[in-house]
């Protein structure tokens, strides 16, 4: 599969699994909501794993890069729900949608040599991306413009945005290594593992309501899906174009809640989703 295509599947699943988020986390707190949806993907990647058959490689390297990579899934996650909870969005979301510069910076200097039109198509799409993050809207708390708070949440979403940098390098450093199935099974084990271990210092539960369930399933096995895939465009020739695309996952968040919460799209959100659309199909054309 092309690391078109990757980055588009990456984008449709986590772009589903955040919507879904929406509600779980609104139901139980940030840490018990991530810390099911990691034993959904701990549980269904292990039996992939076992009924698969395939050969598990032992490499120090790929598994070293596959546990940070895990671990900078769980962090960043924990980080990100936290910053938009403190709000404003549109301070936390636009940060946090400009990993892929980043992730570009770095996979270039490591050597990655895109071609012009490529160049272009994914600096439309991380614009795209980067203006329906601006164009978010939500009531804010009281205290979300005062300073100090202000200085606090851009902390914490810079913070957040250079560990979703390291979430995407060391996956798809680890998959040349160990291969994507086995990055993104010892990745849900490793973020699992640490959520656990934030639920236990910080004293917050991990109870889920037995109603919540089939819904944190199915968000479970979205998220696990945009993981699989981002982290197999490592695999490609050009995996900053996965990187890229699968930063579009907040197009996909807004047409849901427009379609099933009737959330108003404003003029400059449709452009950025033509950009993002427009941007990825010359990629995927590629």
């Amino acid at each position: 599969m092309s690391a078109a295509l990757l980055g588009i599947l990456s984008a449709l699943s986590f772009g589903a699994a955040d919507f879904m988020a929406r509600f779980s986390t609104r139901a139980h707190n940030p840490v018990a909501s991530y810390g099911a949806v990691l034993l959904v993907g701990a549980i269904a990647t292990s039996l992939v794993v076992l009924v698969s058959g395939q050969s598990l490689v032992w490499s120090p390297l790929g598994v070293g890069f596959a546990m940070l990579h895990g671990l900078a899934s769980a962090v960043m996650a924990v980080l990100l729900y936290w910053g938009l909870a403190r709000g404003p969005i549109s301070v936390v979301a636009p940060i946090v949608a400009s990993h892929p510069a980043f992730v570009l910076m770095v996979m270039v200097a490591l050597g990655s040599r895109p071609e012009v039109a490529q160049w272009v198509a994914m600096a439309v799409v991380l614009a795209g991306g980067i203006l329906i993050a601006w164009m978010a809207e939500e009531d804010e708390p009281g205290d979300a413009r005062d300073p100090s708070h202000l200085r606090t949440t851009l902390r914490i979403a810079v913070a957040a945005c250079l560990i979703y940098v390291a979430l995407v390098l060391t996956g798809q450093q680890a998959v040349p290594e160990i291969g994507a199935l086995q990055t993104t099974w010892i990745g849900r084990l490793t973020g699992l593992a640490a959520i656990v271990a934030v639920a236990a210092a910080s004293r917050q539960s991990l109870a889920i309501r037995p109603r919540w369930m089939p819904f944190l399933l199915v968000q479970g096995f979205a998220d696990m899906l945009g993981y699989a895939t981002l982290t197999a465009g490592g695999g490609t020739a050009h995996p900053e174009i996965t990187a890229v695309i699968s930063a579009g996952f907040s197009v996909v968040t807004v047409l849901l809640a427009w379609a099933i919460l009737k959330e108003r799209i404003g003029p400059l959100q449709w452009l950025a989703i033509a950009m993002i659309a427009g941007g990825s199909a010359v990629l995927a054309g590629g």
